[in-house]
């Protein structure tokens, strides 16, 4: 007996939707050769992860370490010190409460909210991942311990391993007050975005898949410039910025520009971007190098 169109229908409508993949033609251009601007204490930070750009204390940045670190953030500036405060080298304050499971990202808003992100899962085992919502820390604040803490699974993961190693992430930014993801796969060159709905009561937080983008590679890590009008999306080999739509969510789909990257043999594992100023990436390794990255150095594409 063939089943009605009707059955069909509500058949098809139950599948999961697949984001149509977003590929931009990069130009034909040598690496780009970064050499290190500044190297940092891996005492206080034994791997950089992550970079985020103050938004309320300029020139601060702050980044933290992945799995097994404390669980704390640090305050660095671009020569590679620590930020000054009246009892003097103001390197970490402590996220009371926290745990660093493995610890990917930083994101913000100019509201002074800060998330950290608690989303690595270099083989898709976890079937748990947090987000750690607060307020920026104040110069010379130890320790926070006004936060909220949010957890969720990735909907669309079934199999823990998960075979094409697709649910792991390095990488988040906000836009117009929203969180977003960007995962990061072993298996291909893809990374899903994703919107990250916040509850004002409870602690689960919703994923919403709304895009794909073929990166060129395993990204690591995403920053908003300044002014909020372009995204950087870095992988250990390649750097993306896209000009970021006035609404909506084609994040990809704009006026972009790309590099390739080469780094230092001893210092390849780029996991920190954010935004030195509005014409300079700030990039950061695990091997404890900072890079500069002027945007004339990126090539127009299609």
């Amino acid at each position: 007996m063939r089943p009605s169109a009707f059955l069909i229908i509500a058949l098809l409508m139950a599948l999961p939707a697949v984001e149509p993949v977003v590929v931009r033609e990069t130009a034909e251009m040598p690496s780009v050769s970064l050499a290190s601007a500044a190297r940092f204490s891996r005492e206080i930070v034994p791997e950089c992860s992550a970079l985020w750009a103050s938004s309320g204390q300029p020139g601060l940045f702050w980044t933290l370490s992945d799995s097994g670190a404390k669980p704390r953030i640090s305050a660095l500036q671009a020569d590679g010190t620590f930020v000054s405060s009246p009892t003097g080298p103001w390197r970490s304050v402590e996220l009371k409460g926290a745990t660093n499971v493995d610890w990917e990202a930083i994101a913000g808003d100019a509201t002074g909210q800060m998330i950290v992100c608690d989303i690595g899962n270099n083989i898709s085992l976890r079937k748990e991942l947090a987000l750690y919502v607060f307020q920026e820390p104040k110069l010379g604040a130890k320790e926070v311990t006004d936060l909220r803490k949010f957890t969720f699974t990735w909907p669309d993961q079934k199999s823990f391993p998960d075979p094409e190693l697709s649910h792991d992430c390095e990488a988040a930014f906000m836009v117009r007050g929203k969180l977003y993801l960007l995962t990061k796969h072993r298996r291909d060159t893809l990374s899903d975005l994703w919107r990250v709905e916040l509850p004002e009561v409870g602690d689960k937080a919703l994923p919403i898949k709304v895009g794909r983008l073929d990166a060129k590679g395993m990204v690591t890590d995403a920053a908003v410039s300044p002014d909020g009008k372009h995204l950087a999306v870095l992988t250990y080999t390649f750097v993306w910025v896209f000009a970021l739509p006035a609404t909506g969510e084609a994040f990809f789909s704009g006026v972009a520009r790309s590099a390739p990257l080469s780094l230092p043999a001893l210092s390849w594992q780029v996991e920190g971007c954010a935004w030195l100023d509005g014409q300079t990436l700030l990039l950061g390794s695990e091997q404890g190098d900072l890079f500069k990255l002027p945007l004339s150095e990126l090539r127009p594409v299609k």
